[in-house]
């Protein structure tokens, strides 16, 4: 994703992992990876945040199955369309 969100020039937001796994892992994404070492190791590259803003919870999504395996040109045309009707 951190590809991609330098391809379409958007912010990624750190994930949230996912607790409903057949796991159930309770780890956070900091209690796996140093958080702030990969923000700064990628502030040259994508603007990364840790959270949404509060105002942007609710805002309209856009929804999209990702093609797996795709090359850039379907980042640059199908996902940056996408990103530009739902920024």
């Amino acid at each position: 994703m951190v590809a991609v969100a330098r391809i379409i020039n958007a912010t990624l937001v750190i994930p949230e992992l996912d607790k409903r796994s057949l796991w159930l892992d309770s780890s956070n994404f900091s209690n796996v990876f140093d958080e702030d070492h990969f923000i700064s190791s990628l502030a040259n590259d994508v603007k990364i945040i840790r959270k949404l803003p509060m105002e942007l919870t609710t805002a309209t999504r856009g929804v999209k199955h990702f093609r797996s395996w795709s090359g850039i040109d379907y980042y640059q045309e199908e996902i940056a369309s996408l990103w530009e009707e739902y920024q």
